[in-house]
């Protein structure tokens, strides 16, 4: 992004993508230290906005794990989100998605 990015006031919305496997620590053996994958969607809308899904990993299958517009469980969803489908982030809230690492 570049500063006007940053400073365009029309711009009430951001997506993070927070890579487990991006330069890891090292275990005392030398393992490297994986952790999950995580989407952190922000809205300042005043109403419900849409995110599309980026390609990140491959496989990666996308669960719910906060939504801070509903302070309840999340919904148990009828299967992952993949890349490309959409998630519908409620007025001025923030949701997390995780995505699990695979076991090595």
């Amino acid at each position: 992004m570049t500063g006007a990015d940053w400073s365009d006031s029309s711009a009430l919305a951001i997506g993070l993508y927070l890579d487990g496997s991006d330069d890891p620590d090292r275990a005392a053996d030398g393992t490297p230290l994986l952790d999950d994958d995580f989407l952190v969607l922000v809205s300042a809308w005043w109403e419900p906005l849409d995110f599309t899904l980026p390609a990140t990993r491959a496989q990666a299958a996308w669960k719910v794990e906060i939504d801070s517009y509903d302070s309840g469980p999340p919904p148990a969803a009828a299967g992952p989100l993949l890349a490309a489908d959409h998630i519908t982030v409620r007025p001025r809230s923030i949701v997390v998605l995780g995505s699990r690492q695979p076991v090595r």
